[in-house]
């Protein structure tokens, strides 16, 4: 009785960590989604040999998987939470959610 109590009362299961398949049955991985998406809207600023950061941290680069692995946290934080980043007015609804769900493959994959 008090497991189900605590579980009524805990609120909606967190879905920003679940991967789900789109329509043609796939899930979004660093080659079919993340490398493009990051390319598009974070390398000005968060690519390593980018020429002018605007003041992107050093440590904050977006050049492969394990990069954006190891910033999940901040990334879902600025871009999905806060909608702060990309700067200039974040992104567009479809390609937020499209973000959550790749970070969502990435914390558990299928």
């Amino acid at each position: 009785m008090i497991v189900a109590l605590l579980l009524a009362c805990s609120g909606p299961a967190d879905t920003a960590s679940q991967c789900v398949e789109d329509s043609g049955g796939g899930h979004p991985t660093w080659s079919n989604f993340g490398e493009a998406f990051f390319l598009t809207y974070c390398d000005a600023c968060h690519a390593a040999d980018s020429p002018n950061r605007f003041d992107a941290p050093l440590s904050v680069t977006f050049d492969t998987e394990a990069e954006v692995q190891a910033q999940i946290g901040a990334i879902r934080d600025a871009v999905i939470a806060r909608q702060t980043m990309p700067k200039g007015g974040g992104l567009p609804t479809e390609d937020r959610e499209a973000l959550q769900n790749y970070i969502g493959c990435l914390q558990d994959p299928p």
